[in-house]
């Protein structure tokens, strides 16, 4: 006859933890009670990502998507997730307890919404414009300070004014032309797709 197996499982959660023989007294019995476990055989089958778990009666198999520490003491693995209301910003999630994910749970992280990449792209053609003006002012200076663009302004309106407001005029229809090429944009690629430069 071969030895009986105890089956233990965690006091808090239930979760199975174990197996060991049982005890045998010296009369030849063996003591098939004890605090924490129990004789009852195991689910014939546990899925992966399920754990067997006592519920005080009899073994049930529950997903487990919980983290679990490595010999380092560093969590590993777990299943990440998202909710609903949650941004590409979001941390994922991790379930602390054994059970299913809550209910709408995501797997994939939010992806940034197109409005936040135009706002990205319409700040870099901005930037270009100042550049662009800046450098029309100031050549052949490499970065100008405030006051050189300050000084090649003046010095471009006294000299030729007109010159001075068709660049302006230029370097407007070109950003312009940019900032409604990323309104029509449906998606990132095609705003990926919009070279911002500047005639200067």
């Amino acid at each position: 006859m071969s030895t009986p197996q105890l089956h233990m499982y965690d006091l808090k959660t239930g979760e199975y933890t174990g197996s060991r023989d049982a005890t045998q007294r010296p009369n030849g019995e063996y003591i098939l009670e004890a605090t924490g476990a129990t004789p009852v055989a195991l689910p014939a089958d546990i899925p992966a990502g399920h754990v067997a778990r006592w519920t005080g009666e009899a073994w049930e198999t529950v997903e487990d998507h919980r983290q679990h520490m490595d010999e380092r003491g560093r969590k590993e693995g777990g299943t990440p997730y998202w909710l609903p209301g949650d941004t590409w910003r979001s941390e994922p999630r991790y379930i602390e307890d054994l059970g299913p994910l809550p209910e709408g749970a995501l797997f994939e992280k939010p992806e940034r919404p197109l409005d936040e990449y135009k706002a990205d792209k319409r700040r870099e053609i901005a930037a270009g414009y100042t550049a662009a003006l800046t450098a029309t002012l100031t050549m052949p200076a490499e970065a100008p300070s405030p006051v050189e663009v300050a000084t090649g302004a003046a010095l471009f309106a006294v000299d030729d004014a007109v010159g001075l407001v068709d660049v302006q005029k230029i370097l407007i229809a070109r950003r312009d032309e940019l900032l409604e090429a990323v309104d029509a944009a449906t998606n990132q690629e095609a705003l990926e797709n919009i070279v911002i430069d500047y005639p200067v």
